[in-house]
């Protein structure tokens, strides 16, 4: 019932906004100054009331990355969870919130993972990407959900596939390096008269991805080899779409089926493992949108299934093995009414989703389900120097756990979020920002009743973040930069942290009662352009202080929560002449601790990542060819993302990449 009287009064709460809301744009004497486009674009939307930043197509060909979570590490305030190997998974920590915090979403559509709670980074390619956009506070595609508008955090992909051709295009992808890790893929898109378009991309990764490295307890002249890291993975998609007057739609399929070995923790003495991995996935995702003048109506339906399979065939339990298998259901339904403005990004808006996700196992004694409502009402406005947008969500959650005790869980949970920019001067691109916003975030599955480490205690984790900020932009003829600096505070109650043990399939899943987190941000990115040249030069830095504050009697209190730095850091440059592009990018990591207690045994040291790359891209009449090699690890150093997981020393990658359009 409380839900039922949320959205009703949202509704009507709505509607008379709307009925006296009029377009007065012809009443004002000046144009609000944020109204303007007037961001350089190179990585930060400098003109955004919260950190925003983009990734373009040819910003990813210029970093080299191979996937989504090696392209965001550059970002200020990004730290990337790596587990290393050509299968190792990939999650993202922002301002030391866990990678739940932060949502994926693909054209539009949010990806979901209730079994887990986050997406695995690695396994969204480059090739075939327009733009990768990461904001913090809320989402920032216009075609987003409720949904959406929850986390703290949203990381939107845009696809080709997703827009139509002008007639007909094709791309060629091939990624191959010295640690025997391959990827080739293709995509084919095409009109189909006036209004229909439709496309297809596949790409398959393979390879038993075995490197040397030194382990940090032994000797250094005991070189070992990386095993069971075998990984045969492909994926396919097609996009459909009709594009009318006022009407769009949508529709997706897509598949990913993945077989690998896991190389688990590497332990002195027992460097091997031979755990296995299968998993199958699908998603099946449609989107209608309808704009009748200033009104949009976007409704979506996603269909999606997951099948996991591990084995162990040397686990110690009674039986000396383990092979279980995990089912996950979701079905996602919804809508979300808009009105704009004066201007596109002016506008009112509410919207609600329900969500039904199920979970089956064959080590779990009942069955959990969970339903979820989640609403949205919000708007944004701009007047003279000022910018201000603003949303209140709410999520109804019900889990449900039939087994010997059937246990029922009920939240109701509203959370806000205000942001507001600031121009002084409209001549000048400085600009000031500031955001606040609570978020709530349920235990998954996997952190409740998953595989003997489940611990259905947990409590949802609640954070109130905070940012004030500071951007500045600068174009002239020959010359432009750009300067982000964001200071943040973040407190979150109940913070669920989850410690790899042996492997990269059994975690231990644990609450922090209540931690304190407080840091800066700075990015810097300046570009020179000489003659027929072009030199681009960019430095991030983050400041991070997140420490336990539960229980002052603790021996963790004011300790550093694990695997977060104090410092980290991320620079480039590029050198663009005459069709070749020289680049190289640094990363450097400070010292973090493996566990809760700041102790020597947990301390982990700090490394440096240097990169270096040449490319060169063919122009045809109507197509292009690009040549990337990549030197990864340059100082061959031997380090470790996560505790027992050593990365990849000095390796080459090539990239062969070739576009058409016609």
């Amino acid at each position: 019932m409380q839900l039922t009287r949320y959205i009703s009064t949202s509704f009507c709460i709505l509607f008379v906004l709307l009925s006296s809301a009029q377009d007065t744009s012809k009443y004002l004497q000046t144009i609000p100054v944020f109204a303007k486009q007037d961001s350089i674009l190179r990585l930060a939307v400098i003109s955004a009331s919260i950190p925003h930043f983009e990734l373009t197509a040819a910003k990813l060909d210029q970093l080299g990355a191979k996937d989504v979570g090696e392209a965001l590490k550059y970002i200020p305030g990004v730290q990337l969870r790596d587990y290393g190997g050509i299968g190792g998974v990939k999650t993202l920590s922002f301002r030391s919130l866990g990678a739940g915090h932060t949502a994926v979403q693909l054209d539009g559509i949010q990806i979901p993972n209730l079994q887990t709670g986050v997406i695995n980074l690695s396994s969204f390619e480059l090739f075939g990407l327009e733009k990768i956009s990461f904001s913090s506070g809320r989402a920032v595609d216009s075609r987003s959900s409720a949904s959406a508008y929850i986390p703290a955090n949203t990381i939107a992909l845009n696809s080709i596939l997703a827009s139509q051709p002008h007639k007909f295009r094709l791309g060629l992808y091939s990624n191959s390096t010295s640690i025997n890790a391959y990827e080739k893929g293709l995509f084919a898109q095409t009109r189909l008269g006036k209004r229909f378009f439709i496309g297809g991309q596949g790409m398959v990764k393979f390879g038993n991805g075995q490197y040397k490295f030194i382990h940090p307890e032994s000797s250094a002249d005991i070189i070992n080899t990386r095993l069971n890291t075998a990984l045969f993975n492909y994926r396919a998609r097609i996009v459909g779409g009709f594009i009318g007057r006022k009407n769009k739609i949508t529709i997706s399929a897509f598949l990913n089926k993945n077989e690998q070995e896991l190389p688990g923790a590497a332990v002195l003495f027992n460097p091997s493992n031979d755990q296995k991995l299968w998993n199958q996935d699908w998603r099946l995702n449609l989107i209608h949108e309808l704009r009748i003048g200033k009104w949009n109506l976007q409704s979506h339906f996603n269909l999606q299934d997951n099948f996991t399979n591990y084995q162990d065939p040397y686990y110690l339990n009674l039986d000396g093995f383990i092979n279980v298998v995990y089912y996950q259901e979701n079905l996602d339904v919804g809508t979300l009414l808009s009105k704009s403005f004066r201007f596109p990004n002016e506008r009112v808006f509410i919207g609600t989703d329900l969500v039904k996700s199920s979970l089956f196992g064959s080590n779990i004694t009942g069955r959990p389900i969970r339903l979820q409502n989640n609403s949205v009402i919000g708007g944004s406005t701009m007047f003279g120097k000022f910018k201000l947008d603003g949303n209140v969500t709410a999520q109804f959650i019900q889990d449900t756990y039939e087994s010997t005790t059937s246990e029922d869980r009920e939240f109701l949970k509203f959370s806000p979020f205000v942001a507001m920019g600031f121009r002084p001067f409209s001549k000048t691109e400085l600009r000031f920002r500031a955001f606040y916003k609570n978020t709530f975030r349920m235990p998954t599955f996997n952190d409740l009743y998953f595989n003997f480490i489940g611990n259905t205690g947990l409590e949802p984790e609640d954070a109130n973040l905070f940012n004030l900020g500071i951007t500045y932009g600068h174009e002239q003829k020959d010359w432009s930069a750009e300067l982000t600096i964001d200071g943040y505070y973040n407190r979150v109650k109940n913070k669920i942290v989850a410690i790899p043990t042996k492997d990269l399939f059994n975690w231990s899943m644990q609450n922090i009662g209540e931690t304190d987190i407080r840091g800066i941000d700075i990015g810097a990115l300046v570009v020179f352009k000489i003659k027929q040249s072009q030199l681009t030069l960019n430095s991030n830095h983050s400041f991070n202080s997140s420490i336990d504050i539960t229980n002052i009697l603790s021996p963790t209190y004011g300790s550093q929560i694990p695997y977060t730095p104090y410092y980290s850091s991320t620079s480039g440059v590029s050198w663009e002449v005459k069709g070749f592009s020289f680049s190289s990018n640094v990363l450097i990591s400070g010292y973090r601790f493996s566990l809760n207690e700041n102790i020597y045994a947990n301390l982990l040291p700090g490394f440096v990542d240097i990169n270096l790359g040449i490319s060169k891209k063919i122009h045809f009449e109507k197509s292009s060819f690009l040549v990337d090699l990549k030197l990864m690890n340059l100082l061959n150093k031997n380090y470790q993302v996560i505790r027992s997981f050593p990365m990849p020393g000095r390796y080459l990658q090539l990239r062969l990449k070739y576009s058409l359009a016609k």
